[in-house]
């Protein structure tokens, strides 16, 4: 019991150090033109009219973000730390992917309207990005 005032003393100092949480700034801008020069792009999900049809059920399929997410947890054994909407078309959203190995994903998903609005990964390509 005698070292307790020191030990609730070194507590105190310990606990007020300032720890360095600096974080550089992440110029996303650069990243989205890197990615915009991929041209090399794997092909992902291919599914046929009959499979397409089985799809509508899942209630997952309707949220693109879940078919993000499932796809590379599942398929790619990534782990995303982010991603953004770059752009969007008809049927087609383009999609900014960082994992956290600091690898930067394209990624196209395909919204298929006649089969119930249900989403699927169309394709994908990858640029480095650690500096």
């Amino acid at each position: 019991m005698k070292y307790l005032p020191f030990c609730l003393f070194f507590l105190l100092v310990i606990g007020c150090v300032e720890k360095d949480t600096y974080q550089p700034v992440v110029d996303r801008d650069a990243i989205v033109d890197r990615i915009n020069y991929i041209h090399d792009f794997n092909s992902a999900e291919e599914f046929d009219t009959t499979e397409l049809m089985g799809l509508q059920h899942d209630p997952g399929r309707k949220d693109y973000k879940i078919v993000l997410t499932d796809y590379f947890t599942n398929v790619l054994k990534q782990e995303m730390e982010s991603f953004q909407t770059m752009s969007t078309t008809n049927n087609l959203r383009h999609i900014l992917v960082i994992t956290k190995d600091k690898v930067a994903y394209r990624v196209d998903l395909k919204q298929w309207e006649e089969f119930q609005n249900i989403w699927t990964v169309d394709m994908y390509g990858t640029a480095d990005i650690q500096q």
